[in-house]
């Protein structure tokens, strides 16, 4: 009698060593973060500055949307901003202008955000 609730106990025990960690692995990363009532989790919402250059496929100024096209076929849907610079040589353009650039070679200076690629300049080339 005396071995059985032994056998029950150690088995009782072993189950609870196994579900300790367990229950710690399935907690949130932020939880585990936690440094005198504040978190340490960071969220990227942008990535370093990039370049490419294309020619104008679509321009919707309604969306605020420039799409770009890559000489090897690729499309990049470019967000455009009030702070976005849009230039013809040295002359500024407005984005509703730049439809009548259709097809024309660019050169877009972007910043990948989480709600889409941000353009910061383009400049038209050609």
């Amino acid at each position: 009698m005396m071995r059985v609730e032994f056998l029950t106990s150690a088995a009782a025990v072993c189950a609870l060593l196994l579900a300790i960690p367990l229950t710690a692995a399935n907690k949130p990363v932020a939880a585990k973060m936690k440094k005198s009532g504040t978190t340490t989790v960071a969220m990227r919402s942008a990535w370093p500055p990039e370049t490419l250059s294309g020619k104008i496929a679509m321009v919707d100024p309604n969306r605020k949307l420039a799409v770009v096209e890559t000489p090897d076929g690729v499309t990049y849907d470019m967000v455009v901003t009030a702070k976005t610079r849009i230039k013809s040589g040295a002359q500024a353009v407005a984005l509703k202008d730049l439809t009548l650039d259709l097809n024309k070679t660019v050169s877009v200076k972007f910043t990948p955000e989480r709600r889409g690629d941000v353009a910061r300049s383009i400049q038209i080339t050609g």
